[in-house]
C-alpha cells in the first residue's frame, strides 16, 4: 500500500509544480495585459485561472477521496499511476508556456 500512496503524492507533486507555473504564468500575463489591454492577454489569463482551479481541486480532492471515503481507496490507488501521467504532462506544458512567455 506505502507504494500506491507514492504514486499519489507524486502525482500531488507535480499539481503543486502546476500551481506555482499557472501563478508564475498570471503573473506575466498581467504584466503583458498591463503594457498592451489585449483581449487575448485576458483569455491567457482566464484559460491560466481554469487550470489552477482544476490543479486546486485535484490536490484537494484527491486528498480528501482517499482519507474520508474508504470505499473509494481502490479507485484512487489505482488511478494514482494515470494521474502522475496527466500532471506530468501538464507540468511539460505550462514550462512551455512559462518559457516562451518569458523569453
Amino acid at each position: 500500500m506505502a507504494f500506491d500512496v507514492f504514486w499519489m503524492n507524486v502525482a500531488a507533486v507535480f499539481a503543486i509544480v502546476n500551481v506555482a507555473l499557472v501563478f508564475l504564468l498570471l503573473g506575466l500575463y498581467y504584466q503583458s495585459w498591463r503594457k498592451l489591454r489585449s483581449a487575448l492577454t485576458i483569455s491567457l489569463m482566464i484559460f491560466a485561472l481554469f487550470f489552477l482551479v482544476q490543479n486546486l481541486v485535484i490536490i484537494v480532492f484527491w486528498y480528501a477521496l482517499y482519507g474520508l471515503v474508504p470505499a473509494a481507496e481502490g479507485i484512487v490507488v489505482a488511478a494514482a499511476p494515470y494521474l502522475v501521467v496527466i500532471n506530468l504532462m501538464q507540468t511539460v506544458g505550462l514550462g512551455s508556456l512559462v518559457r516562451v512567455t518569458w523569453g
